[in-house]
């Protein structure tokens, strides 16, 4: 029977590894063995770069530890960014979301928001009413507290601050062995795993001086026995975030050592496995549309690879493939517009207006000064990509980049005019045609991809009634799409 004894209960069949179109189910099921043997204030650090889904992968993780009985706390960080007090948000999320196990915990809970109570008790002035109603009920409580403190003389409001100060570090104390006991009671009494699990997300989207806050509040106040806490981050971009508090010469590295106890990278992404899923039908533009190259029979597994290589290329995050594929999808929809306002067929190579997609995000040089006789657009481009898109032969993704620029744009060849004024002498014209590369002079898949330009070309040619795209057009839909992010 599914479980509704948790905040986010939807997540449970939303958010599963089985449905993960990542394919991380393995890693994850293996994150969650290591994770629940740890269960005393064990705080792991899970490391995964912007737009790897750690967000996605998060969720999963909270549903595979709920299904596991471990009572899980989540947490977004970012979506708190607006309070000063991160006591306050793990605080009063860690009580609400516990009190979901059951709907008659709340007597057990009565120690821990004392203690915490004290501990956040004039701690920040601006923060005193968000925390009162957090934790006490009574927004007014926290601001009365603060406002009595200041209207005694500055002897009585030391003496005052001297005795709140021993009384917080007494509840700090009292906090972890509340919690601790706690945790044995959620297990005896209602059936539940431990350790209890709680996992922050968005930590490194935060101020800087906010996301070294909560790292500190975990460290003092919740590191306890039978709790362990996974803290997900763009620890790269984390580092910058302590070094624009404590300046570019401090050593952010070491300073993270002190709140993780471990740290586990998100692995790479299945790109091959979560293109292969992805809704891509071409039906649509049947008749209207000629897309090409097509290195396999189905158009749509040509595109699969084609976003592949273009990812491994580029370095594209799964965000960044997400948002190429929805702005593909609404530049083929401009040209099947153009096709049928037009009534003329459109010829567009696929792989031209993915590349058009990228180097438009990436600010490429080559897509502005890529134009007539000029298909890498003077830009040095002898540097290789290093993939193989062989497919059973030796090809590299740096000359299928090029064969299909070369064919994008216009270029002027001389031809011979046997017209000429003089029998002995031959007359050069100049005639403008999309460019020609010789199917002999390669092998494997780039062989029959210039064959299938060539016979694209010459349908067009013997079709009045088509258009076939060119660099310039590219350019055009793609500065359109360009505005969706």
């Amino acid at each position: 029977m599914e479980q509704k004894n948790c905040k986010y209960s939807s997540w449970l069949t939303d958010y599963t590894f089985e449905n993960c179109k990542l394919n991380r189910k393995e890693y994850g099921e293996f994150l969650i063995d290591y994770i629940v043997g740890e269960k005393n204030g064990f705080v792991l650090n899970l490391n995964g770069e912007w737009g790897t889904g750690k967000t996605q992968f998060l969720r999963r993780f909270y549903s595979g530890l709920i299904k596991r009985k471990h009572p899980t706390i989540y947490i977004d960080a970012w979506e708190s960014d607006f309070s000063d007090i991160p006591l306050s948000v793990v605080s009063s999320e860690l009580i609400n979301q516990l009190s979901c196990v059951n709907e008659n915990i709340g007597s057990d809970l009565e120690k821990v928001s004392e203690f915490l109570g004290k501990a956040l008790k004039g701690a920040i002035i601006g923060g005193a009413g968000l925390l009162s109603k957090s934790l006490l009920g009574e927004a007014s409580a926290g601001t009365e507290v603060v406002k009595a403190l200041f209207e005694q003389s500055p002897k009585d409001f030391l003496g005052k601050v001297k005795g709140d100060h021993v009384e917080q570090i007494d509840a700090i104390k009292q906090i972890r062995k509340q919690l601790g006991l706690l945790a044995e009671v959620i297990k005896t009494n209602y059936g539940c795993s431990l350790p209890i699990v709680v996992l922050v997300d968005e930590l490194d989207r935060c101020r800087p001086t906010y996301a070294i806050e909560m790292l500190e509040v975990i460290k003092h106040f919740f590191t306890t026995e039978n709790f362990v806490f996974v803290i997900a981050t763009d620890t790269k971009q984390l580092k910058n975030s302590i070094k624009a508090v404590y300046g570019s010469e401090f050593d952010s590295s070491t300073y993270l050592k002190r709140f993780f106890n471990r740290e586990a990278r998100l692995p790479s992404p299945d790109i091959e496995h979560y293109l292969s899923i992805q809704d891509l039908n071409f039906s649509d533009y049947e008749n209207k549309i000629v897309i090409y190259p097509n290195l396999r029979t189905n158009i749509a597994t040509s595109t699969n690879n084609y976003l592949e290589w273009a990812s491994k290329a580029y370095n594209l995050s799964i965000r960044d493939i997400d948002q190429l594929i929805d702005k593909l999808k609404s530049c083929l929809r401009t040209v099947l517009s153009t096709a049928e306002s037009s009534d003329k067929k459109q010829y567009v190579n696929l792989f031209c207006l993915i590349a058009a997609l990228v180097e438009f995000d990436k600010n490429s040089p080559q897509f502005d000064s890529r134009k007539e006789d000029k298909p890498k657009a003077d830009v040095s481009f002898e540097e290789d990509f290093g993939i193989d898109i062989s497919l059973g032969y030796k090809n590299m993704y740096t000359d299928y980049y090029r064969i299909n620029m070369h064919t994008s744009v216009m270029h002027n060849i001389q031809i011979i005019d046997n017209w000429g004024e003089s029998a002995n002498k031959k007359v050069y014209g100049v005639h403008s045609k999309t460019g020609i590369i010789f199917s002999q002079d390669y092998d494997g898949v780039i062989q029959s991809t210039v064959r299938n330009i060539e016979n694209i070309f010459q349908q067009a040619v013997n079709n009045k009634d088509s258009k076939v795209w060119l660099w310039e057009d590219y350019k055009q839909v793609v500065k359109l799409a360009g505005n969706i992010v």
